[in-house]
C-alpha cells in the first residue's frame, strides 16, 4: 500500500500511458500537471484525496468511478466544489 502527497508529484513521464493508484493511502490533490498527459486509463479511487480535480487534458473523460471514495475530492466527473 502506498502513501504520500500526491500534491508534491509535479513531474510524470510524457509516455505515461496507465496511472493506477487505487486502494491506497495516497492524501493531497491532483496536481495540475496531470492535465498534460495523454493517458488511456487513470484510477485514483479508494484514496484519501482532496481538492478539485483539475480541468484541461483527459481528466474529465473519466467516468466518476476513477475518481470516487476519496476524502473530499470534487469537481466534473464528481459533484461540484463548493
Amino acid at each position: 500500500m502506498f502513501e504520500f502527497n500526491m500534491s508534491t508529484m509535479t513531474e510524470f513521464p510524457a509516455s505515461l500511458s496507465v496511472l493506477d493508484l487505487n486502494h491506497n493511502s495516497i492524501y493531497g490533490s491532483l496536481p495540475e500537471t496531470l492535465t498534460g498527459l495523454k493517458l488511456e486509463a487513470l484510477n485514483v479511487s479508494y484514496n484519501r484525496l482532496c481538492g478539485e480535480i483539475p480541468t484541461g487534458g483527459r481528466l474529465q473523460n473519466y467516468d466518476n468511478t476513477a475518481y470516487f471514495h476519496n476524502r473530499c475530492l470534487c469537481g466534473f466527473p464528481l459533484a461540484a466544489c463548493f
